[in-house]
C-alpha cells in the first residue's frame, strides 16, 4: 500500500485515549450517518434515494424538542434507533412512577442504553408545558388555536449554492467530429460532421426554500432547484419556471379527528414499505435490531429534492377512536426514456423506462423530462392500539403511455403496461418484550410479495431479530421500500436474516448479522437464477463517555455471470464473488468543544479464480466550535482502491441539508473543511470546500462528466434565515 508514512503518521490516534475530561454539550452529526452510510454500501443506492428530509427534521427538533413524557409513538420512532419496544417501556415506567424529571432518568427505563440516549437527548425535553398539541390522557386532542399558531410560527429561508472548480468536459465548447457514410453495398462514399452533446446550463447547482412550521401541527413549504448542467429559464410552454424542480405543501397535523391533511407534495409510509413508502427506512447495517423493521408513519409533507420520488396531490388521514382513515390522489408527469412519439403532436406513445434521476442537462435528458403522464389513487385503513396495528393499503396507478422495455433474457417478467395495482395487509403486534411485524401484498400482475419479522429483548442484555422476505419474479410494486437487497425493487428474491445484539456491561456491545438470499429469476448480469449470503460483527468499546472504538468486519458472497469465456467455452455462466471490508474506527471529544474522529479501513474483492482487488483508506476527522459563534470541521483522507469494486465508502460532514457519502477509490488524497458561522440570532451561513488529488491518474469521470488533471474541488454556500415567534 502506498502512503506508508501518512499512515504512521496518523495510526497513533486510534491507541492514544485523550486524558481531557468528557462533555457532551458540543452537538454530534446526526446519528442517522452510519445506517445511511451502511445503506449505500449493502445496496448501491447512492443517488436515488434523498435523506435531507432526516436532517430537516432533527434540526426542527433542536430548536423545537418533543417533551418525552407526552410524545407520541409515532414521534418516538422518527428519533434515530428507537423501536416499539422501548416505546412501550417508556409508557409503562411513565404510568408505573410518573413523568419523568430528567432526561437521564431514561437510564432506568429497561432497554434503555447509553448509546440510545446520548442520540436523542438532542431532541428531547422533560417541559410539559411545551406540547399544547398533544394533551395527556386524550386520544385525539384539539390541536393548537389560529391565535397559537400566527404567534408561534417559525419561518426560515435557506439558499444554497455548489459548483465543482474545474470544467467537466460537458461545459466545454462544443467541437466537430466526422464519421463515415457507406451506401447500401458497403462501400465508403464520404463522410459527414458531427457535432459533439454539451450540457445545455451551466455547471451551478442552486437551491432554495421557504419553510414554515408551528411545530408538528403546521407545515407550509416552497422548494426550488436547478442541478449542474441544467438551464434557468422561464417558459411555461414547457412547463419551466425558473428552477428545473419546485416542490410545494401544505400540511395540517394533529386537529382532533383530523390526523393529517397535505395539500401539494407528500409521501405515504405504510406498514413495512411493500406497498407504499419514499420515507425513512435502512435495513442491513451495524442497527441489527432497529433496522431490519421499517417504520409505519403514514402521511408525510414533501420538502426535499428527489424529482421523481413523490406523490403531488391531496391526502388527508381522519381518525374514529382507534381507527384511521387515509386517501390520496396524485398526479405528476415522470421522466422517462420515450420510444415512440406521434409524429404530428409529439405525444409520447410509449415509453421503454421510467427515470429516477432527475437530471436534465443534455437535448436527451431534456426531451426525457416530464414526458409521462402517472396518476395515483388510494387509500388505507389502519386500527391501531398501544400494541396492536392492523392496516391495508391499497392503489391504482395509471400512466399515459405504455411502459414496455426492451425485451431481454432477465426482465421478461418486469412491469410492462400503462396500469397497474397494488393491495396489502400489513401486521404490528407487541407482547412484552416481543415485536412481530410484516406485510404481504400483491400486485395487477397476480405476483405476491411478503416481508415478516420479529423482534425481541431476550434479557437486559441481548435483543434478537429475524426477518423473512418473499417477492415473486413478476411482483411489481415501484413506490416501495421494503427490507431487502434492492429495497427500492421487491422482486424475484427470497431470504432470510437474522440479527444479534449482545451488551454485556455498558462499555461493551456485540453486533452481527447474517443474511441469505436466492434470486429464482435471471436478473442483470445474472444469466441463471443465484444465491449470495452476507455476514457482519461489529464490537463497541465505550472506555468514557464521549468516547468509541469499534470493530467491524463484513463479509459478502454471491454470483454473477463471468466477464470471460475460456477457450471453447460458448454458454455464459457464473462465478463467485467474494467481498470483504475490515474497519476499526475512533471517536472522542477531547474536550467540550472538540470532537475527534478517525477510521481505517480496509477493503478485498476477487470475481471467481482472479486476483483479489484490494483497497484503503485511513481518515481524521476534527470539529471544532470556537466560542458560539464558529465552528470548523476537517478531513483528512488516504486511499488506495486501484480497482472499482475494492472501493470504500465513508460518511462525510456536509453543510446543513446534504448527506455526502462518496466512494473513494484510485489512488489519492482527498480533505475537506467547513466553515459554520453565526453571526447574529437567526442567521447562519455554512462554507464547505473538497478536494480530492490523485496520484496515478490525470482525469475524473467519464463522458461529458470527464475533468482533465489530477484534481477535483467542489464548493459550497448556504445561508439559512430564521425568524418568526419562538425563533
Amino acid at each position: 500500500m502506498r502512503f506508508c508514512r501518512a499512515c504512521f503518521l496518523l495510526i497513533p490516534a486510534f491507541v492514544a485515549l485523550p486524558l481531557a475530561a468528557q462533555n457532551d454539550t458540543l452537538r454530534e452529526a446526526t446519528p442517522y450517518s452510519q445506517p445511511i452510510e451502511d445503506l449505500i454500501l449493502n445496496a448501491e443506492l447512492d443517488g436515488q434515494v434523498d435523506y435531507s428530509f432526516v436532517t430537516d427534521f432533527l434540526e426542527e427538533l433542536i430548536r423545537h424538542p418533543l417533551d418525552i413524557n407526552t410524545i407520541t409513538r409515532d414521534e418516538f420512532l422518527q428519533l434515530p434507533g428507537m423501536t416499539d419496544l422501548l416505546y412501550n417501556n417508556l409508557r409503562a415506567y411513565v404510568d408505573t412512577f410518573g413523568n419523568l424529571t430528567s432526561l437521564y432518568e431514561l437510564q432506568a427505563v429497561r432497554g434503555f442504553r447509553e448509546e440510545h440516549i446520548r442520540n436523542i437527548l438532542p431532541y428531547l425535553t422533560t417541559d410539559a408545558a411545551r406540547a399544547r398539541d398533544i394533551s395527556p390522557g386524550k386520544l385525539h386532542p384539539a390541536g393548537p388555536t389560529p391565535r397559537e399558531v400566527w404567534e408561534n410560527m417559525i419561518w426560515e429561508f435557506t439558499q444554497r449554492t455548489v459548483w465543482e472548480v474545474e470544467n467537466a468536459r460537458g461545459y466545454t465548447p462544443a467541437d466537430t467530429s466526422y464519421r463515415d457514410i457507406y451506401d447500401d453495398q458497403g462501400n465508403l462514399i464520404g463522410t459527414e460532421p458531427v457535432l459533439s452533446t454539451r450540457y445545455a446550463g451551466d455547471k451551478y447547482r442552486h437551491y432554495s426554500r421557504l419553510r414554515a412550521r408551528m411545530g408538528q401541527n403546521i407545515s407550509f413549504a416552497v422548494t426550488g432547484e436547478k442541478d449542474p448542467g441544467e438551464t434557468f429559464e422561464w417558459n411555461p410552454l414547457l412547463n419551466r419556471y425558473g428552477y428545473d424542480f419546485l416542490s410545494g405543501h401544505v400540511a395540517l397535523q394533529n386537529y382532533g379527528s383530523l390526523k393529517r391533511l397535505i395539500v401539494g407534495d407528500y409521501n405515504l409510509q405504510a406498514g413495512q414499505g411493500l406497498v407504499m413508502s419514499r420515507g425513512l427506512g435502512f435495513g442491513k447495517g451495524a442497527s441489527t435490531i432497529a433496522g431490519t423493521k421499517m417504520p409505519n408513519l403514514g402521511l408525510l409533507p414533501y420538502a426535499s429534492v428527489n424529482e421523481n420520488q413523490f406523490l403531488r396531490g391531496a391526502a388527508a388521514t381522519v381518525a374514529l377512536r382507534n381507527w384511521y382513515f387515509t386517501g390520496f390522489f396524485s398526479r405528476t408527469r415522470q421522466d422517462a426514456s420515450v420510444s415512440a412519439r406521434d409524429s404530428l403532436t409529439a405525444d409520447v406513445l410509449q415509453a421503454s423506462s421510467l427515470q429516477i434521476s432527475g437530471l436534465h442537462r443534455t437535448a436527451t435528458e431534456l426531451a426525457n423530462r416530464r414526458a409521462v403522464d402517472e396518476q395515483m389513487y388510494g387509500g388505507r385503513v389502519e386500527y391501531k392500539t398501544a400494541t396492536l396495528t392492523l392496516g391495508t393499503t391499497h392503489y391504482r396507478q395509471v400512466f399515459g403511455a405504455p411502459v414496455s422495455p426492451a425485451l431481454n433474457e432477465y426482465n421478461q417478467f418486469d412491469f410492462r403496461g400503462d396500469q397497474n395495482y397494488v393491495n396489502g395487509l400489513d401486521w404490528d403486534w407487541i407482547y412484552r418484550n416481543l415485536n412481530i411485524f410484516g406485510e404481504v401484498a400483491r400486485s395487477r400482475s397476480g405476483g405476491l410479495g411478503g416481508v415478516a419479522g420479529l423482534m425481541a429483548s431476550l434479557s437486559p442484555t441481548v435483543d434478537a431479530s429475524m426477518v423473512i422476505r418473499h417477492f415473486d419474479k413478476d411482483f411489481h410494486s415501484n413506490k416501495a421500500y421494503v427490507f431487502s437487497e434492492r429495497p427500492l425493487a421487491p422482486q424475484n428474491e427470497t431470504g432470510v436474516y437474522v440479527g444479534l445484539r449482545i451488551a454485556p456491561s455498558p462499555k461493551w456491545e456485540l453486533n452481527s448479522y447474517f443474511d441469505q438470499y436466492y434470486t429464482p429469476w435471471l436478473k442483470f448480469r445474472t444469466g441463471y437464477p443465484a444465491a449470495g449470503w452476507e455476514w457482519m460483527a461489529q464490537l463497541d468499546y465505550k472506555p468514557r463517555r464521549g468516547t468509541l472504538v469499534y470493530l467491524r468486519f463484513r463479509t459478502d458472497h454471491r454470483e454473477q455471470n463471468s466477464d470471460d469465456y475460456p477457450e471453447g467455452q460458448q454458454l455464459r455462466f457464473l462465478v463467485p464473488t467474494e467481498r470483504h471490508q475490515f474497519r476499526l474506527h475512533f471517536e472522542t471529544k477531547v474536550d467540550r468543544d472538540i470532537i475527534y474522529r478517525s477510521r481505517m479501513e480496509f477493503s478485498w474483492y476477487q470475481e471467481g479464480a482472479e486476483d483479489w482487488q484490494r483497497g484503503f483508506l485511513l481518515y481524521q476527522d476534527v470539529a471544532w466550535r470556537i466560542g458560539f459563534k464558529y465552528r470548523l470541521t476537517g478531513r483528512l483522507a488516504v486511499f488506495d482502491a486501484k480497482d472499482y469494486n475494492a472501493r470504500i465508502y465513508a460518511y462525510e460532514n456536509d453543510i446543513l441539508g446534504f448527506f455526502s457519502i462518496p466512494p473513494y477509490y484510485g489512488v489519492g488524497t482527498r480533505y475537506y473543511l467547513i466553515f459554520d458561522w453565526k453571526p447574529v440570532d437567526g442567521l447562519e451561513f455554512w462554507a464547505r470546500v473538497a478536494q480530492t488529488r490523485l496520484h496515478e491518474t490525470r482525469s475524473f469521470g467519464s463522458g461529458l462528466e470527464e475533468t482533465q488533471g489530477d484534481l477535483r474541488t467542489e464548493v459550497k454556500l448556504q445561508l439559512r434565515w430564521t425568524f418568526g415567534g419562538g425563533s
